[in-house]
């Protein structure tokens, strides 16, 4: 469900407080919330820790009078945080299978032709073929890619983190396959959530400097009419109710 909350602000001076009622609406439960705060936490340490073991002349510039203790906790935080990953992947895939919001929450994000059409739109406006911007739903084409490319790296890169960690079962050309496609999806998957994850949710302009949305769930009134347009629309009629259905 999305609940309508209704929140008070005040703004001005010390002198002078003028109230003000904003209307927020739930975009990611706790549920969605958990998984995300999993993954961005997994993340981190598992590409610190991954391009230390894969780089490690690098890192003792910087620690080498702990050079034994480096290499022992490097190795250790990579596969308990590791086997993290692989539970929140086994929760969501759950949450997704089992719950209402995560069924609709699946579907919503499955691709169809709109998202190509979309896409066209939007290279039309961004090229001034166009004034007018797409009307994007729940998620836009840009969620949606970023979401199922995120999916696909998870596999690869659990897959392949396997046949690393139980490499005395599998044959050598096994284990240098697996090394090359593991490092070369960590780059990847680094450079994806800096640069373009990080300035789609967070450095544009309009989000900047952070958008709070994965800490409380909460987007406003306004921007969920900005960005999602056509979900607002179909919400809106139902905004005298306390809680709304997820579209």
């Amino acid at each position: 469900m999305t609940i309508r909350v209704r929140e008070t602000w005040t703004i001005g001076d010390a002198d002078t407080y003028l109230p003000k009622k904003e209307e927020y609406y739930i975009r990611m439960n706790i549920h969605e919330r958990i998984q995300h705060h999993l993954v961005w936490s997994s993340f981190v340490i598992l590409a610190v820790t991954g391009f230390m073991v894969e780089f490690p002349e690098s890192w003792l510039i910087y620690f080498d009078p702990y050079r034994e203790e480096v290499f022992y906790w490097r190795g250790l935080l990579h596969r308990i945080f590791a086997v993290v990953m692989i539970l929140n992947i086994v929760y969501q895939g759950v949450y997704l299978a089992f719950s209402k919001d995560g069924r609709s929450y699946f579907l919503d994000m499955l691709p169809g032709l709109q998202d190509a059409k979309d896409f066209i739109h939007n290279m039309s406006y961004y090229l001034q073929r166009t004034k007018e911007k797409p009307l994007f739903d729940r998620f836009n084409y840009k969620e949606k890619l970023e979401y199922w490319t995120g999916w696909i790296g998870n596999i690869i890169i659990t897959a392949t983190g396997f046949f690393l960690w139980f490499q005395e079962y599998f044959p050598k050309f096994i284990f240098d396959l697996s090394i090359l496609i593991h490092t070369m999806e960590a780059i990847l998957a680094s450079c994806a959530i800096m640069v373009w994850h990080f300035y789609e949710v967070h450095l544009k302009p309009g989000k900047f400097p952070m958008s709070k949305i994965f800490l409380d769930g909460k987007i406003s009134e306004h921007e969920l009419e900005e960005e999602h347009p056509l979900q607002y629309e179909r919400i809106k009629p139902q905004a005298s109710t306390s809680q709304i259905p997820d579209i």
